[in-house]
């Protein structure tokens, strides 16, 4: 009797099952966490807001009586701050201004300390043992410290806050990244390139780099969640994004007013719940990358 076509497909791929990739099978564990959709979610929308805001609105003063410090209205749904400009434009404006040095800040860190693991990592020897002390010697300064020392000498402004975060927040990535090449240098396809002859340039950018893309990923994302308060933090107090440039930290400022912090609250509750929002979103997300991407769970089908 002949089995039918159908039939004999779903025979087949029951005694064959479709193997997935490493790649494959973090996505699906990925989409499996709920948080961290979530997360994606809410980061999309805040970068959409970020996007949309009128850069105009944010910066244009009004300081006619009917618009200073006036609370949330048809016409200006987060209400105005002192000088009669628009809450609401500020925050979304602010957002993009925050998100992009955030983002800045970590691909610089990501890249310093890319180069300093790899090179200690592969290296070994006297030139491992000097870059790690090195990095011993910068992962013991408190980060917040060092930013505020810095910015006072240099002075405050957007390009050397991105400049600073990422020069003082990339040691931790050097010592990720050195981990993973140590264990890579083991690897019997590494072995097998280096009796091959390959030379380390390809061995570094084709065999190396391209395994130590998951930790790279999710050490990333945790960095964007810590750069977002930093850079609150330093502009909080005047050290960061200068006005009339608006951030969600300078926005903040305006809090060290007791006035401003029990009568016009609207002038500092949306630029906190936006930094509260994003901090914990990009979280989220970085715990389900870093779920997706365990190697024991990895070995699980």
């Amino acid at each position: 009797m002949a089995v039918p076509e159908a039939s004999a497909k779903s025979i087949a791929e029951t005694i064959t099952p479709r193997t997935e990739s490493p790649t494959q099978r973090a996505f699906r564990r990925f989409l499996r966490h709920r948080l961290a959709l979530i997360g994606i979610f809410v980061i999309a929308i805040i970068i959409v807001l970020a996007i949309v805001g009128d850069e105009k609105a944010a910066l244009q003063q009004n300081i006619k009586p009917g618009y200073i410090n006036q609370p949330p209205s048809a016409q200006f749904p987060l209400g105005t701050d002192a000088i009669g400009r628009d809450v609401l434009a500020r925050t979304l404006v602010g957002g993009r201004v925050s998100i992009l040095v955030a983002l800045i800040s970590v691909f610089l860190a990501t890249l310093i300390g890319t180069a300093v693991g790899v090179v200690a990592g592969y290296s070994g020897g006297k030139a491992d043992s000097a870059l790690m002390r090195f990095v011993d010697i910068v992962l013991s300064f408190p980060v917040i410290l060092v930013l505020l020392v810095v910015a006072a000498l240099v002075g405050p402004g957007i390009f050397t806050l991105v400049v600073m975060i990422g020069a003082v927040t990339w040691a931790r990535g050097a010592r990720i990244v050195r981990g993973q090449v140590l264990g890579l240098r083991e690897a019997s396809f590494i072995e097998a390139a280096r009796v091959v002859g390959v030379s380390d340039r390809t061995m570094i950018f084709g065999h190396i780099l391209p395994n130590i893309v998951a930790p790279l990923v999710v050490f990333a994302t945790f960095g964007v969640a810590s750069v977002v308060i930093f850079e609150a933090s330093l502009s909080y107090l005047g050290l960061g994004v200068q006005p009339p440039t608006p951030s969600w930290g300078n926005m903040l400022n305006t809090a060290r007013s007791v006035t401003v912090l029990e009568r016009y609250w609207w002038q500092w509750v949306p630029p906190a719940t936006f930094i509260v929002l994003m901090v914990l979103a990009v979280n989220f997300v970085g715990d389900g990358l870093r779920d997706a991407f365990d190697q024991k769970a990895m070995s699980e089908r």
